[in-house]
């Protein structure tokens, strides 16, 4: 789909449906609010929408999008105020049970990071500093494989990005304090683009596993 008109015409159908059904699920969305209980994590990259890849409608998911799908640490004084307000919100204010960050194979974001560290580069531009997030990851893969072409140390570096994010998550006070309850669970995903198979990250084994 690369034609406005497209988009469009994808709206008058979706507009189509909600008018018939504004009786039913849609009404009772317009209604009561916010209904998800999950916070999905994920890139902001186009083919890896979380809605179509777990088959999800409207009111299903709490979606955070973003360039190589990253969780900053918290901290009070940060300039990512937007990444932290929408967990803030997610966990303090619509309780959400599960937050799961998705990562994916050949994140364009990763390898621009893998590249500037590559070429020694300072972080200048806004994707660079907002990429540092992941640096430790990166340059652990670096360290790791460094004859390994960029492609392989890109997926790499997504997967230990995402645990990093996953233990970034830690570090949130509301975040803390749902786990300590065991009112909320953290998942880590990673949908690989060549096969199509989903992985789930085991924390205490530090490795991913097919989801089924």
């Amino acid at each position: 789909m690369d034609d406005i008109n497209d988009l469009i015409a994808g709206f008058k159908e979706f507009k189509r449906e909600y008018e018939e059904d504004i009786q039913g699920k849609f009404g009772n969305l317009a209604e009561y609010g916010p209904h998800s209980k999950i916070l999905m994590i994920a890139c902001c990259d186009s083919r890896v929408d979380p809605a179509i890849i777990t088959n999800s409608s409207a009111g299903d998911l709490m979606v955070v999008r973003n360039v190589a799908n990253l969780v900053p640490p918290y901290d009070p004084h940060s300039s990512f105020k937007e990444s932290q307000a929408a967990i803030e919100f997610a966990v303090s204010y619509l309780n959400i049970q599960h937050i799961v960050v998705m990562g994916h194979s050949r994140c364009a974001g990763i390898r621009s990071l893998l590249t500037r560290l590559l070429d020694m580069a300072e972080p200048v531009h806004s994707l660079d500093k907002w990429t540092v997030v992941a640096e430790p990851a990166a340059r652990e893969v670096l360290a790791e494989i460094p004859e390994s072409d960029l492609d392989e140390q890109a997926c790499q570096c997504s997967r230990k990005a995402l645990a990093l994010s996953l233990e970034n998550l830690k570090s949130y006070p509301s975040v803390v304090d749902r786990l300590a309850k065991k009112a909320l669970q953290l998942h880590g995903w990673y949908f690989n683009l060549a096969s199509g198979d989903l992985e789930r990250y085991l924390s205490t084994e530090r490795r991913f596993e097919s989801l089924f």
